[in-house]
């Protein structure tokens, strides 16, 4: 490209490579001689960098296809906690309630994002099944043995009778998982609990905290027996 400021022309080139990344060097037209300088030291180096990105940025839209020229709709940055902060908030979790076979959780950014992040202690814990939701379980802290699959150990608590009329319901038991698959867990590791899936903390080593995430209303895989529902009660007259 050339321009000519101060009324002397020149040519500006843009280097990428090697020892010369991202610099540009103009040449100075007098007569058949061109002299090369550092536009780090040139005021219309500035001046280039402008002109030549305002060329690129017209010479991309015109380049458009139909049917490229919109994107989707703005959006508020993602929500974010940070381990401070997890930790702070677990922190502030009634110890009775931590210490409970259901465990404590906080909310993960609440009202923005689906999830808690939970902690459980060592002692009894009940062994769940969501008959309609998968449950991601990722380890944030700690350790203990999880066991899944299989089938839940009756009997079930008072408040979760099988089957519920609820589809998306959650049935527990006091006693544990039989047939399952004990496994080691720690930070970093992954669990997906697929609907109706038993799964129980038969372990923990102190203290652990997970982020789990539930979505409702899914369905095993094709070829899975589902969970029994039971009719919803006649509504009064």
């Amino acid at each position: 490209m050339t321009y000519m400021p101060n009324g002397k022309q020149y040519i500006v080139l843009s280097i990428s490579g090697g020892t010369y990344l991202g610099e540009l060097l103009a040449f100075q037209l007098q007569g058949r001689r061109l002299n090369m300088r550092s536009s780090g030291s040139m005021a219309f180096g500035m001046l280039a960098c402008s002109l030549a990105g305002v060329g690129v940025a017209l010479l991309a839209q015109g380049a458009t296809k139909p049917g490229h020229e919109r994107v989707p709709p703005y959006r508020e940055p993602s929500p974010y906690m940070s381990t401070t902060e997890i930790q702070t908030e677990l922190r502030k979790l009634d110890p009775k309630l931590v210490a409970s076979r259901t465990g404590g959780a906080i909310d993960f950014a609440k009202g923005k994002a689906v999830g808690v992040v939970r902690r459980r202690m060592t002692g009894p814990q009940y062994a769940i099944t969501h008959t309609r939701a998968v449950e991601y379980m990722i380890v944030i802290k700690g350790t203990g043995t999880l066991v899944t699959g299989g089938t839940l150990i009756p009997p079930t608590i008072d408040s979760d009778p099988y089957p519920n009329t609820n589809p998306n319901a959650t049935i527990r038991s006091d006693v544990g998982v039989r047939g399952g698959l004990a496994r080691r867990i720690g930070p970093g590791d992954v669990v997906v609990n697929l609907p109706g899936t038993p799964h129980w903390l038969s372990q923990i080593d102190g203290a652990i905290d997970y982020f789990e995430i539930q979505i409702p209303n899914m369905d095993p895989a094709p070829g899975i027996e589902r969970a029994e529902v039971l009719p919803a009660p006649a509504a009064a007259r």
